[in-house]
């Protein structure tokens, strides 16, 4: 049996609608002719393992990891259009936030504070941050400390506990967050917005061919236009998706290319980057 997961926004409160989503989504496979879709979503692997599992049928992505390493065996087929607030179209953008009490009302008055990151391979806690940040950098430096949360609702809860100043938080999940969890992102503001990019795409292994692509294609339009998953659609803030491919996500290193220029290699990134070599280079 195949393995299909939609680990990119799968909070707790809405997972009734991520199952909801899939299963909409297999049901349309199977009338198109689709054997072995796994009737419920994976859960327990890491989503690393998941893209190198040899029977992934179906998952969603990084556009940062797609650029990079997680291109050479996952193929993009959609990005989802968000109905939130800092997205659209396909395209999506995260929120500098800081505490309701901080003094930074701007992204040069956080010159010195406490940053935290979800973490190294992430567009849009890291990578969109960084290309902001990067102009202002004095000598490779901006912040005074820099640390990894692991994930944007563990960025939220170190701010809110005093633990760092700053965080990039996608707007996706703060969209998510007030809407399912009210209240979680009280006490916190916004003071920017990073740039579009293209939004985490849904993909499959490279090792299916262009028809089961195709047919994955049309599932997801199909679903996106039943009036039976409105109610699903709202609760993950889906409007529609647009059809890509892996090219569309090469856009996202032009954020990278942002802090090459200014030779800030403050923000960590991935091994695999043009910037993290650089930064080695930079070092020896």
């Amino acid at each position: 049996m195949a393995i299909a997961s939609m680990p990119w926004y799968d909070l707790p409160e809405i997972r009734r609608f991520t199952d909801s989503f899939w299963r909409a989504i297999s049901d349309q496979l199977r009338a198109d002719g689709v054997n072995y879709v796994p009737d419920s979503l994976e859960r327990d692997l890491h989503h690393e393992d998941q893209w190198i599992h040899p029977s992934l049928m179906f998952t969603q992505a990084c556009g940062y990891d797609i650029a990079l390493d997680a291109g050479r065996f996952l193929k993009a087929i959609a990005a989802p259009c968000f109905l939130f607030a800092g997205c659209s179209a396909h395209y999506y953008s995260s929120y500098v936030v800081v505490r309701y009490d901080s003094p930074a009302r701007e992204l040069p008055d956080l010159r010195g504070t406490r940053a935290v990151i979800n973490n190294v391979s992430s567009h849009s806690g890291t990578n969109a941050l960084r290309a902001m940040i990067a102009p202002l950098c004095r000598d490779g430096r901006f912040f005074g400390e820099v640390t990894e949360s692991g994930a944007h609702v563990s960025s939220i809860e170190r701010l809110q506990r005093g633990e760092s100043d700053v965080a990039c938080i996608d707007c996706v999940t703060w969209g998510l967050l007030n809407l399912h969890r009210p209240g979680f992102t009280d006490g916190l503001r916004i003071i920017a917005n990073t740039p579009a990019a293209p939004a985490p795409p849904y993909v499959t292994s490279n090792r299916y061919g262009r028809v089961f692509s195709r047919k994955l294609q049309n599932a997801l339009v199909r679903v996106m236009n039943n009036p039976d998953t409105a109610e699903t659609r709202k609760a993950l803030g889906l409007g529609s998706v647009a059809l890509l491919n892996n090219s569309v996500y090469q856009r996202i290193l032009d954020f990278e290319n942002v802090a090459a220029e200014h030779q800030y290699f403050e923000l960590p990134a991935p091994e695999s980057s043009v910037l993290n070599r650089l930064r080695m280079r930079a070092s020896h």
